[in-house]
């Protein structure tokens, strides 16, 4: 039987209590059917890779091709304002949802470990015709990016992995609870905006920034049809036990790599990016202070003027509060 941490099952339940009581539950959820996005933007757009229909953003520009990819339980939404700022800067941008991921298709009984994601990530390259990219990935998305540059090198200009899964450590409370079926189970019945701003909380450092507009985006996203599902999948397919290849292959990494870490990272600590730093020669590790998972988006401007900055070959150290 999988151990799980004390603390949070009783902060599970107490979510659980709340959406009861104030919020509603996941009963009363209306799902969103599945390729159904509320408001498009012109910088939406679906495409069918082997019978999978995939949802990526586009800003067209005549700068370097940069590409991100989020991480778990997120979406296209997590890179918002980070990709405005670099298409503004003049750099032709994608943003992909993974399969089972923010507006793409969700495949019952599909599979979701991370060796699987990264070749319909490349699939998807090669369909769009795509090389010779800035790869920026965060959380989950940083390993994939990582077997890209490894298994398609071609495919990676420059890489750029923020607080990124690499290397074996204990899954965040969040992650382990979805992977469990009982536990899977309970939070589809109890689904809810407060679920959503518990987790958004857990994941950044300064809880005041999370907006209305963050919450709802992550909550339409995850009540998409199959989302939590799907979810579930990828929580269960991630086994550090079996990421020995993958961590031997790190090393072997010769494209020109940043790093980005939030300080306060409590789902994927800082001693991890400092093992990437180590094990990828020539690497540089850029730490944010006062900043959780996803510095893209606490700190979204500085974020982009320093990928920015790294693409451009300009110092970037300035963006950083200390180089560990």
């Amino acid at each position: 039987m999988t151990r799980i941490d004390l603390k949070t099952i009783l902060l599970l339940f107490t979510v659980v209590f709340l959406n009861v009581s104030t919020f509603g539950c996941g009963l009363f959820v209306t799902t969103l059917p599945q390729g159904t996005i509320p408001m498009p933007t012109e910088h939406d757009n679906f495409i069918k890779i082997n019978g999978i229909d995939y949802h990526y953003l586009e800003y067209k520009g005549n700068r370097d091709k940069v590409f991100l990819l989020h991480g778990f339980a997120s979406s296209t939404y997590t890179w918002e304002r980070t990709a405005k700022i670099l298409a503004d800067d003049g750099y032709h941008v994608y943003a992909l949802d993974m399969k089972g991921f923010g507006w793409s298709e969700k495949p019952e009984k599909a599979n979701y470990d991370a060796e699987t994601l990264a070749e319909e990530v490349n699939a998807w390259m090669e369909e769009k015709n795509l090389s010779d990219m800035i790869f920026v990935g965060n959380s989950l998305g940083g390993a994939v990016a990582v077997i890209t540059a490894l298994n398609h090198p071609d495919k990676v200009k420059k890489l750029v992995l923020i607080d990124a899964v690499g290397y074996p450590m204990k899954k965040p409370g969040m992650v382990k609870l979805a992977s469990l079926p009982v536990i899977r189970d309970i939070v589809r019945l109890f689904f809810s905006r407060l679920t959503i701003k518990w987790t958004m909380e857990d994941v950044y450092y300064d809880d005041d920034k999370v907006t209305d507009k963050g919450l709802n985006a992550y909550y339409d996203r995850l009540r998409s049809e199959g989302s939590l599902d799907a979810q579930a999948a990828v929580a269960g397919a991630l086994k550090f036990r079996n990421f020995k290849k993958f961590v031997e292959g790190i090393p072997m990494i010769k494209t020109e790599t940043l790093l980005i870490w939030g300080r306060e990272d409590k789902w994927i600590p800082l001693r991890i990016g400092m093992m990437f730093k180590r094990d990828i020669k020539g690497s540089y590790l850029c730490v944010f202070n006062d900043c959780g998972h996803a510095p893209q988006e606490e700190f979204p401007v500085r974020t982009a003027h320093l990928i920015s900055a790294f693409i451009a070959n300009k110092p970037f150290e300035i963006y950083c509060d200390k180089n560990e």
